[in-house]
């Protein structure tokens, strides 16, 4: 008799939260497989100390050895699922679950807003957040725009980290009032899914620093000779330009049918599974609507939570048991802000009728607390 088998899709931060939960749950015989097309572990969360000439690129480490003893790890692209079967199609064979985890993630798609990939960097890729520092360094005058092209996106609050870290590097050399700062963003207020408290709190924090704040902003195009943007209300011209890229999700999810309206994967909000049995979805994949009309924001906070439900759930079930945990979809996020300092926000936001979200002034006991919670992030690439 074979023993079962849990293929997990994406080796991120939820795909290797549930791998490294089922190992040290199941017996030995059970077989935990990890793919990805990546074989190397890049930590994104890091973009912005390399923004800031605190790193030279993101922290990296090989799958090989991250994984650990006991995990399959498959280098390989993902091609095709029929979630219906559990099995998937990839780039070096084809793959048979018992318990299928789509973490896949989503995919930066600069290509939908013309001109994007010339004309910004690009805060979300790392040779971006380098090309960000270096011409940082040399500016004296200007002005610079970060600029949201469309929600979701990945770890809200990092574009307004950013411009709050711009803001304070420009401040530390003297030339903060030479230069423009601005945030451009399709959203009516910032981490809007936190609710109107927190995103109040947000932009007292823009404004004490003179940065400008322009919401309902859809970005058209962008002329990189010209170094202007459009969007659909009006233009901005920049002499640098941050830019967070338009997310989808990975053309596997979209061609197995397992996205919906959204354009994400719905999923039970407590167990993380999809409307196919034995098949489940987590991180940045998913839509999970909340109370207040909006979803879970994409944030490595939940996309942990959410591996630890799964790895639980699918241990009991191949034991003979019932599911044990149910996702609460508690968060908490850090906002850095510069100086040593960050702001914080926690809370649970499947409460009702809207999530229960409160934010505490920027200190520096929360960087503190922020640079211990990278360090844990760290310790993925120390196994």
């Amino acid at each position: 008799m074979t023993e079962p088998s849990v293929l997990i899709l994406g080796a991120g931060y939820s795909g290797l939260t549930v791998a490294m939960e089922l190992r040290a749950r199941l017996p030995a015989g059970h077989r935990v497989i990890l793919v990805d097309r990546h074989e190397v572990l890049r930590l994104c969360a890091f973009n912005l100390d390399v923004m800031t000439g605190k790193r030279s690129s993101p922290p990296e480490g090989r799958y090989s050895s991250v994984v650990g003893e006991g995990i399959e790890f498959i280098h390989a692209d993902v091609l095709h699922i029929d979630p219906k079967r559990r099995t998937v199609e990839t780039s070096v064979g084809t793959l048979v679950a018992d318990q299928l985890v789509l973490a896949l993630g989503a995919e930066l798609d600069p290509g939908q807003v013309p001109g994007f990939s010339e004309g910004a960097c690009n805060l979300y890729d790392a040779d971006g957040a380098k090309e960000i520092q270096r011409r940082l360094s040399g500016l004296s005058q200007g002005q610079v725009i970060v600029m949201i092209s469309r929600t979701p996106f990945k770890c809200p609050a990092a574009p307004y980290e950013a411009a709050f870290l711009i803001d304070y590097l420009l401040r530390s050399r003297g030339v903060r009032n030479q230069v423009s700062l601005s945030v451009y963003t399709p959203e009516w207020q910032p981490m809007a899914a936190a609710g109107e408290a927190v995103g109040n709190e947000v932009v007292k924090l823009l404004v004490s620093r003179g940065i400008n704040y322009y919401t309902e902003h859809m970005v058209l195009k962008i002329d990189p000779g010209k170094r202007k943007v459009w969007f659909e209300v009006d233009d901005a011209d920049f002499d640098l330009l941050v830019g967070v890229p338009p997310h989808v999700a990975p053309a596997a999810m979209r061609g197995a049918g397992l996205t919906d309206s959204t354009g994400w994967v719905p999923v039970n909000p407590r167990t993380l599974e999809t409307r196919f049995p034995g098949v489940f979805a987590l991180g940045d994949l998913v839509s999970i609507p909340l109370h207040n009309g909006l979803f879970l924001p994409m944030a490595g906070v939940f996309a942990v939570q959410e591996g630890l439900t799964v790895a639980t759930n699918i241990a009991a079930r191949l034991q003979g048991g019932e599911p044990e945990v149910e996702f609460e979809g508690e968060g908490f996020c850090y906002l850095e802000v510069g100086g040593d300092e960050a702001g914080f926000a926690a809370g649970r936001f499947l409460e009702k009728p809207a999530p229960q979200v409160r934010f505490e002034a920027p200190s520096r006991e929360h960087r503190e607390a922020k640079g211990a919670f990278s360090d844990s992030l760290l310790q993925l690439l120390r196994r």
